[in-house]
């Protein structure tokens, strides 16, 4: 099989000299802590189904194409893993949840990387990405998103998403056992967040904004407002200077980092090898999941719009879905798919882009024509696992993340 043609990327390589503990961590206002789930929430379908922008934005056709493949495991034993990465080598790099780096050989066999700043620790934490640079042959540095503690936490009066999203870049020691000189490049200010690298070289990161059950989502408008980071895509250089031609640069109020707004909790991301333009997987609330091909300077609506209900099973800003001057979801999902990773294109399935699926239990296969989808198709049913992340490997062919304890990683190859 032939590895689909990548865009060659620009690496920007000047050191940042902030410690971590230099850079104070604040948090943006969020909601109260609350116990257990409030009266009346439900996150079941309630039968919701909303009116698409145009034929297809959902519930699209089985394709009339598919293919066969054989499924191989890789690797076994990660316990809530995020995310995944490959290294040059082949070698894959995980980020688990609960703080933990694992490193992937090709022989299968898992080791842990040590080093995790020690503010990590502690209640609301979580390890989202650990990406490499793309040279990361050549100078060993990572890339990680992960959530701490702010430094004015009441440790008595958390609220009920505590943890502040940081990016942070480190170097792999020679030795494979360490992430040495961390250095926080961004305060991306959300509740969870993924990153990847872009074609011209900066960083491009995913931002949620507090969500979930006891949470009437009209409430947090921070996806609306440029005076914080949250609910947003973030673009940095990777000295986590800022990039002059981001769409908000020098407008009184606004934080400079931001790319795009309108959002309510990325979890995958890609970027797309032929056209480099940011692709996104994202949670809904109670419906709504969805994709979207994120373009500069655009809002993509929510909470002002958006194909979900709250948790209570209420409307949101009154079933409103479409508002002229905000951006459609190239795809939805109602009821919920709960997606997660989000993969690249996969030569068996040339053109085809690949959503890993939490709730749906399965790997959701998008048949696009541009940026409309014409069909869709869910593979690995028969797993009956909850689906995590999904990469496209060195070898071209297709890798899925397992959710959860003892936690897999599986290689998708076409059946001849």
């Amino acid at each position: 099989m032939n590895r689909n043609l990548s865009m060659v990327l620009v690496s920007l390589l000047l050191l940042q000299t902030t410690t971590l503990n230099a850079q104070a961590i604040k948090s943006a206002p969020r909601p109260p802590a609350q116990a257990g789930i409030p009266a009346g929430e439900s996150a079941a379908p309630d039968g919701y189904q909303p009116i698409p922008a145009w034929l297809g934005q959902t519930h699209a056709s089985r394709p009339a194409k598919t293919a066969g493949y054989v499924v191989e495991t890789v690797a076994e034993g990660l316990a809530g893993a995020f995310s995944f990465n490959f290294l040059p080598d082949g070698r894959m790099i995980a980020a688990e949840r609960a703080g933990h780096i694992k490193l992937i050989g090709k022989d299968g066999k898992i080791s842990e990387v040590e080093g995790l700043p020690a503010n990590f620790w502690g209640k609301g934490q979580g390890l989202y990405e650990v990406r490499p640079d793309k040279d990361f042959a050549k100078n060993r540095i990572l890339y990680l998103a992960y959530t701490v503690l702010p430094d004015d936490a009441n440790q008595d009066a958390l609220p009920k998403t505590p943890g502040v999203l940081v990016v942070s870049r480190a170097k792999l020691s020679a030795d494979d056992k360490r992430i040495e000189d961390v250095k926080i490049l961004l305060n991306a200010e959300g509740t969870t967040g993924r990153l990847v690298q872009a074609a011209d070289g900066t960083l491009l990161i995913t931002s949620s904004v507090p969500a979930g059950y006891g949470i009437n989502a009209f409430d947090w408008q921070q996806p609306q407002t440029l005076d914080n980071n949250m609910g947003k895509v973030l673009r940095i250089n990777t000295d986590g200077s800022i990039p002059q031609d981001n769409p908000f640069v020098g407008k009184a109020g606004a934080h400079p980092e931001i790319y795009a707004i309108g959002f309510r909790d990325m979890q995958g991301v890609a970027i797309h090898p032929r056209t480099g333009k940011l692709w996104t997987s994202e949670h809904g609330p109670r419906g709504g999941d969805e994709v979207n091909a994120v373009e500069k300077g655009r809002n993509y609506g929510y909470p002002v719009i958006g194909y979900g209900h709250d948790y209570s099973g209420k409307p949101i800003n009154g079933d409103k879905t479409v508002q002229e001057g905000m951006e459609q979801p190239v795809y939805f999902w109602t009821p919920d798919i709960a997606p997660a990773g989000i993969g690249k294109l996969f030569p068996a399935w040339q053109g085809d882009l690949f959503v890993a699926e939490l709730a749906g239990k399965t790997l959701g296969r998008l048949v696009l024509n541009g940026e409309r989808v014409i069909g869709e198709e869910r593979l690995l049913a028969e797993l009956n696992v909850r689906i995590r992340g999904v990469n496209e490997g060195p070898d071209g062919a297709l890798y899925v993340l397992t959710d959860g304890a003892g936690g897999k990683i599986l290689r998708l190859v076409p059946k001849h």
